[in-house]
């Protein structure tokens, strides 16, 4: 059975399709107002301006995989060190996944599609790899169970894998949690082209313009214009199609605010700046190029 095949089939189940979106919701729920809008920024990694959720990853598997070569290790001649070597680095794997599930579900939440049904059997296969890893961190303390409990760890891991596949999955097949404006739908406009005539922008109304292969969202706002690309970082959502916040504009798909001035995270869910462009008025006409720098991550 080929990858594609295994996604599509694990994508088209109904009964995930239709836990996804109630459970999803929650999770948005749980952060309400301004404050929780912080959290959630913090989660996403807009601070970091990468992705939170996979730096934190390397935690529970790095830990884990050291667990089972000290437990291997042990089994080859027993010892109390390696014995508690793999303890701690189980326990320290647990704390790990705790910060890697939170961040998980927090940007999961803001998926869509093929990414969120393959995305909630992700995180289910984490789950249970953590339940069975909690399990086999209190079984090894005790001296008759330790064995069962080793053998628990070991079915943790192989989940725990199957799980990282997926999620490799997500990144790589389904495009989450990567910059949807590092594409040739943003590429580079070197010199000024004309883009609109300027009787034709409304004050406070995204309008987009397609020049060459790039498609770019233009604002007139306080008697300036602002050119930003037309793809929000985040997961490719129209921002031509999305509403001003103050001085930001945002996605109408999952709500975030690139600001005007330079395109720079005001709120997540994206972690990526907008890409930005130069603007001149010659002889009547918006005209574009591409901007020498672009908004610190």
């Amino acid at each position: 059975m080929s990858n594609e095949i295994i996604f599509d089939t694990i994508a088209g189940q109904e009964w995930r399709e239709a836990a996804a979106d109630p459970i999803s919701k929650t999770i948005r729920d749980l952060f309400p107002g301004d404050a929780g809008r912080a959290i959630k920024n913090a989660l996403h990694g807009t601070w970091l301006g990468h992705p939170l959720h996979p730096v934190l990853t390397d935690i529970p598997v790095g830990a884990w995989t050291l667990a089972m070569v000290l437990d291997a290790l042990d089994g080859l001649g027993a010892s109390k060190d390696l014995r508690a070597g793999a303890d701690f680095a189980i326990g320290f794997g647990l704390l790990g996944a705790v910060g890697s599930a939170v961040t998980g579900a927090t940007d999961w939440s803001e998926s869509d599609g093929r990414a969120k049904t393959i995305g909630l059997l992700h995180g289910l296969l984490n789950v249970a790899a953590t339940a069975l890893y909690t399990t086999s961190y209190f079984m090894r303390k005790q001296k008759k169970q330790r064995s069962a409990g080793i053998a628990l760890s070991m079915l943790g891991f192989a989940i725990a894998n199957a799980s990282a596949y997926l999620g490799g999955h997500l990144v790589f097949g389904e495009q989450l949690g990567v910059d949807h404006t590092a594409t040739p739908d943003a590429g580079q406009l070197d010199d000024f082209h004309p883009a609109i005539a300027k009787d034709k922008l409304t004050e406070n109304s995204p309008r987009r313009v397609q020049i060459q292969d790039t498609a770019v969202v233009l604002v007139k706002r306080a008697g300036r214009i602002f050119a930003l690309s037309a793809t929000c970082p985040h997961l490719g959502g129209p921002l031509d199609e999305g509403k001003l916040v103050g001085d930001a504009i945002q996605c109408p798909w999952h709500g975030s605010e690139l600001a005007l001035e330079d395109g720079h995270v005001v709120n997540g869910p994206t972690t990526f700046p907008a890409r930005c462009y130069d603007v001149r008025l010659r002889n009547g006409m918006v005209e574009i190029r591409a901007a020498s720098k672009r908004a610190a991550r």
